[in-house]
């Protein structure tokens, strides 16, 4: 019988206690059928090995070559034998039943929980959660659907829908994806915990630039607008421009690039005179603190 679920775990070089800690808590969730399909990207020491004593029927381990974590996730897809898929990282741990809520409230909607973002050792440090449902492409696109990929559930046919995993990202890989995702269908919210994020050294947020962060996002809301060409031009297109530009504003300027940041400031202040200078004084009561 085929698995309601196929929670698809990328792991290229994983930290193997970690890797462990998140095989184990998704093989833990219980309350509906699932598969555990691990991508070994190319990794110097196979991953299969890693995981040698976790003897269930339910793991089963793809090996591609050393790819990217875009080309190992569309490869969890291809293989995956799931009616809905789950994309986790390999260093992260699912939390309890959390697969099963969320696959019992999605239906042909995508479901989502709120994500806990905890320090090496798992303690946590703070929730990323949201309370939007239903049609959620323009606070997607205006960076207010404040949810992670990996407390998602998608049924296999959006993710067919949305597309592949596109390559390059430095920071918004997922951002990308859900985009091209609630294009097709409707979100909807469980407010539980679903994922303990690791946030640690090697995290990529935490090792890309703020250049690169505005790349993508601007790479994003390009490809937005390619897919939906009647919308540019429009007071949306400014609107998500703006919003991205004060983002950045506030990156640089928390950075220690006061100069871009004010750059970015007059240049959203054309669309979003208000926000832009609610967000300059801001800035400029932290700055004389």
């Amino acid at each position: 019988m085929e698995p309601d679920v196929t929670l698809t775990m990328a792991a290229w070089r994983p930290e193997r206690t970690w890797l462990l800690e998140a095989v184990h808590s998704a093989l833990d969730n219980h309350g509906c059928s699932i598969e555990l399909l691990v991508v070994d990207d190319g990794s110097p020491e196979p991953v299969e090995e890693l995981l040698s004593d976790v003897a269930d029927p339910r793991l089963r381990v793809v090996r591609i070559d050393h790819a990217g974590t875009a080309a190992a996730r569309n490869a969890g897809v291809e293989h995956a034998r799931g009616s809905m898929i789950r994309f986790l990282d390999a260093d992260d741990v699912v939390a309890p039943e959390s697969t099963a809520r969320l696959a019992s409230l999605a239906g042909d909607a995508i479901a989502y929980g709120a994500t806990v973002v905890c320090d090496e050792k798992l303690r946590p440090v703070r929730t990323i959660a949201s309370e939007l449902e239903g049609d959620v492409v323009v606070p997607c696109l205006l960076g207010e659907f404040d949810v992670r990929h990996v407390s998602m559930v998608f049924p296999r046919r959006v993710v067919e829908l949305a597309g592949p995993w596109a390559d390059g990202y430095a920071v918004s890989p997922d951002w990308d994806f859900v985009l091209r995702a609630v294009e097709h269908a409707h979100v909807r919210s469980d407010s539980a915990a679903a994922t303990y994020y690791r946030r640690h050294a090697s995290s990529q947020s935490r090792t890309v630039s703020v250049a690169d962060g505005e790349r993508d996002r601007h790479r994003v809301l390009d490809g937005y607008f390619d897919r939906h060409p009647d919308q540019r031009g429009t007071r949306l297109e400014r609107s998500v421009r703006a919003a991205a530009d004060l983002d950045r504003a506030a990156a640089y300027a928390a950075s220690g690039a006061p100069r871009l940041a004010a750059q970015r400031l007059v240049r959203a202040a054309r669309a979003e005179p208000l926000a832009a200078a609610k967000l300059g004084a801001r800035l400029v009561r932290r700055a004389v603190r």
